[in-house]
Protein backbone atom coordinates (compact mmCIF):
# COMPACT_ATOMS: atom_id res chain seq x y z
CA UNK A 1 0.00 0.00 0.00
CA UNK A 2 1.37 3.72 -0.97
CA UNK A 3 1.15 5.34 2.69
CA UNK A 4 1.93 8.81 0.62
CA UNK A 5 -1.65 8.46 -1.74
CA UNK A 6 0.41 9.15 -4.59
CA UNK A 7 0.65 7.02 -7.76
CA UNK A 8 1.58 6.98 -10.92
CA UNK A 9 -0.41 4.80 -13.74
CA UNK A 10 -1.67 3.39 -10.78
CA UNK A 11 1.18 2.24 -9.36
CA UNK A 12 2.55 3.91 -5.91
CA UNK A 13 4.78 6.94 -6.18
CA UNK A 14 6.91 8.99 -4.15
CA UNK A 15 5.84 12.78 -3.93
CA UNK A 16 9.04 14.18 -6.09
CA UNK A 17 8.55 11.21 -8.62
CA UNK A 18 4.64 12.38 -8.97
CA UNK A 19 5.08 16.43 -9.46
CA UNK A 20 8.57 15.63 -12.27
CA UNK A 21 5.67 13.53 -14.17
CA UNK A 22 2.48 15.94 -12.89
CA UNK A 23 4.00 18.95 -13.86
CA UNK A 24 5.93 17.80 -16.96
CA UNK A 25 3.84 19.44 -19.83
CA UNK A 26 4.87 16.83 -22.32
CA UNK A 27 3.38 14.08 -20.54
CA UNK A 28 -1.16 13.90 -20.76
CA UNK A 29 -2.21 13.50 -17.20
CA UNK A 30 -5.28 13.55 -14.73
CA UNK A 31 -4.91 15.01 -11.09
CA UNK A 32 -7.68 14.05 -8.77
CA UNK A 33 -7.77 14.80 -5.63
CA UNK A 34 -10.38 16.46 -2.67
CA UNK A 35 -10.44 20.66 -2.50
CA UNK A 36 -7.22 22.16 -0.98
CA UNK A 37 -4.91 19.15 -2.33
CA UNK A 38 -2.61 20.96 -4.64
CA UNK A 39 -4.39 20.74 -7.84
CA UNK A 40 -4.30 24.21 -8.67
CA UNK A 41 -0.67 24.17 -7.76
CA UNK A 42 -0.18 21.56 -10.45
CA UNK A 43 -1.75 23.18 -13.18
CA UNK A 44 0.58 26.19 -12.32
CA UNK A 45 3.64 24.02 -12.80
CA UNK A 46 2.51 23.21 -16.08
CA UNK A 47 1.88 25.99 -17.38
CA UNK A 48 4.96 27.81 -16.40
CA UNK A 49 6.94 24.44 -17.56
CA UNK A 50 5.42 24.78 -20.94
CA UNK A 51 6.37 28.80 -20.95
CA UNK A 52 10.01 27.35 -19.68
CA UNK A 53 9.65 25.24 -23.08
CA UNK A 54 9.00 27.55 -25.03
CA UNK A 55 5.06 27.87 -24.90
CA UNK A 56 4.13 31.25 -25.91
CA UNK A 57 2.14 32.75 -22.85
CA UNK A 58 -0.85 33.40 -25.33
CA UNK A 59 -1.14 29.60 -26.56
CA UNK A 60 -1.85 28.74 -23.31
CA UNK A 61 -5.38 27.23 -22.15
CA UNK A 62 -6.66 25.94 -19.18
CA UNK A 63 -10.53 25.88 -18.72
CA UNK A 64 -11.84 25.89 -14.92
CA UNK A 65 -16.09 25.96 -13.65
CA UNK A 66 -15.18 29.75 -12.73
CA UNK A 67 -14.46 32.89 -14.21
CA UNK A 68 -12.72 33.34 -10.40
CA UNK A 69 -10.95 30.20 -10.89
CA UNK A 70 -9.40 31.51 -14.08
CA UNK A 71 -8.53 34.67 -12.28
CA UNK A 72 -6.83 32.62 -9.45
CA UNK A 73 -4.92 30.47 -11.73
CA UNK A 74 -3.30 33.66 -13.84
CA UNK A 75 -2.56 35.82 -10.46
CA UNK A 76 -0.84 32.57 -9.05
CA UNK A 77 0.76 31.99 -12.71
CA UNK A 78 1.84 35.52 -12.50
CA UNK A 79 3.00 35.56 -8.63
CA UNK A 80 5.07 32.24 -9.49
CA UNK A 81 6.60 34.15 -12.71
CA UNK A 82 7.47 36.97 -10.25
CA UNK A 83 9.22 35.36 -7.63
CA UNK A 84 11.24 33.46 -10.16
CA UNK A 85 12.42 36.44 -11.52
CA UNK A 86 13.45 37.87 -8.06
CA UNK A 87 15.00 34.19 -7.27
CA UNK A 88 18.83 33.88 -6.56
CA UNK A 89 20.37 30.77 -8.55
CA UNK A 90 19.83 28.36 -5.32
CA UNK A 91 16.23 29.20 -4.83
CA UNK A 92 15.36 28.89 -8.41
CA UNK A 93 16.84 25.88 -8.93
CA UNK A 94 14.95 24.26 -6.04
CA UNK A 95 12.17 25.69 -7.36
CA UNK A 96 12.07 24.51 -10.59
CA UNK A 97 13.56 21.19 -9.31
CA UNK A 98 10.42 21.03 -7.55
CA UNK A 99 8.30 21.19 -10.21
CA UNK A 100 9.98 17.77 -11.57
CA UNK A 101 12.55 20.16 -13.80
CA UNK A 102 15.78 17.75 -13.71
CA UNK A 103 18.97 19.54 -14.72
CA UNK A 104 19.43 23.40 -14.10
CA UNK A 105 21.68 25.42 -15.68
CA UNK A 106 22.78 29.03 -16.09
CA UNK A 107 20.70 29.39 -19.53
CA UNK A 108 17.31 27.23 -18.01
CA UNK A 109 17.89 29.82 -14.70
CA UNK A 110 17.71 33.40 -17.13
CA UNK A 111 14.64 31.64 -19.18
CA UNK A 112 12.66 31.21 -16.35
CA UNK A 113 13.67 34.65 -15.01
CA UNK A 114 13.05 36.15 -17.97
CA UNK A 115 9.23 34.57 -18.19
CA UNK A 116 7.77 37.01 -16.17
CA UNK A 117 8.06 39.72 -18.75
CA UNK A 118 7.35 37.74 -21.41
CA UNK A 119 3.89 36.96 -19.74
CA UNK A 120 3.37 40.75 -19.05
CA UNK A 121 4.06 41.49 -23.07
CA UNK A 122 1.48 39.28 -23.78
CA UNK A 123 -1.13 40.69 -22.21
CA UNK A 124 -0.11 44.13 -23.61
CA UNK A 125 -1.17 42.36 -26.96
Amino acid sequence: MNDTGYTIDGQPALAKDFYAVACNPQRHVVVEACAGAGKTWILVARMARAMLEGAAPGSLLAITFTRKAAGEMRGRLFALLAEWAAMDDEALTDALQARGVGRVDTDLLACARALHDQALHALEG
